[in-house]
């Protein structure tokens, strides 16, 4: 019967043997067989023995020797990434050499920072892993640094939302002047994302907000709060006088129809006495007559008809 063990620390007799690269998505399982070597041994008394090269501390809680040598690992994560050795009959030279590679969402981004400019910034960064798959995209995003005591606001998405796997920069738009945000950027492949890295960054001062602030600034340690005061007065009293000027225009346009209506009718009734034959459109017309004429009899205003002379 083949018997195992599985040794925390120790050095193996390196040879000249091949290594086996074994791949493993993170919480899987996997089984690494001792094969290389180990063929023709006899299998009755055989003692197999696996050797960690860098083991981490707790690896030992997730890691099992089978009953015939298969190393089986179990929930692998990113630490148990390393080379695996197994001897036989603790003879102290290696006779399989594997290398576990465990695949995982993309690393941190290396040396991300920020450029920023005036309403703009730039963010840039540089790739230290895939994770063991190509990364599909990047994604950044931004928000303003709250204030001590303040809730946090909501993340604001950096357009285009899925940035090129090849690309190492993004720029932000439609940002505020003299305000600091934070921003953070992570990449992705089929396993999900990866780790988030979060940077700070400050926007620069507008110019022409400089310079307006200068040229309102300049001589202010002479200003006299009188002028200000007589400036306001004034400006006050132009309002004041605007708006009684106006009234007064509104109240003469109001009053001056009426007054005119008036002169009009002053005037119609000598014209009506002198011209018999006036007419105004306020006059109402008489039917004709079959004995008078084809002249037109009028009625005035008083109801008085005025007919015209027989030929």
């Amino acid at each position: 019967m083949t018997a195992s063990t599985w040794l925390l620390r120790s050095s193996v007799a390196q040879v000249a043997i091949p290594v086996r690269n074994v791949s493993v998505d993170i919480g899987d399982n996997v089984t690494v067989p001792c094969t290389n070597g180990t063929q023709n041994l006899d299998e009755t008394n055989r003692v197999i023995t696996w050797i960690r090269e860098g083991r981490e501390d707790g690896q030992i809680k997730r890691l099992r020797v089978e009953s015939n040598g298969v190393l089986k690992l179990i929930n692998v994560s990113r630490f148990d990434t390393g080379f695996y050795y197994c001897t036989v009959d603790n003879d102290g030279v290696a006779r399989d050499r594997i290398y576990v590679k465990i695949r995982t969402p993309p690393p941190a981004l290396h040396n991300v920072w920020v450029k920023p400019s005036t309403i703009l910034a730039n963010i840039i960064w540089e790739v230290a892993g895939t994770g063991g798959y190509p990364i599909i995209d990047f994604t950044a995003e931004y928000r303003l640094k709250p204030v001590h005591g303040e809730e946090p606001e909501a993340w604001k998405p950096i357009i285009p939302t899925h940035i090129p796997p090849n690309a190492r920069t993004v720029d932000v738009y439609h940002l505020e002047p003299n305000t600091t945000y934070i921003f953070r950027v992570w990449a992705t492949n089929q396993l999900g994302r990866g780790e988030i890295v979060e940077v700070e960054g400050h926007t620069h001062y507008s110019v022409e907000e400089l310079e307006l602030e200068r040229h309102f600034l300049a001589g202010v340690e002479n200003f006299d709060t009188r002028v200000w005061v007589a400036a306001v007065g004034v400006v006050m009293g132009t309002l004041v006088f605007l708006g009684l000027g106006t009234c007064y225009l509104l109240y003469r346009e109001c009053k001056a129809p009426s007054q005119l209506e008036e002169q009009e009718v002053i005037e119609l009734v000598p014209n009506i006495i002198l011209n018999p034959g006036f007419f105004d459109e306020r006059t109402e017309r008489v039917p004709h007559d079959e004995i008078c004429n084809n002249q037109t009899t009028t009625r005035l205003n008083n109801n008085t008809i005025v007919q015209p002379r027989r030929l």
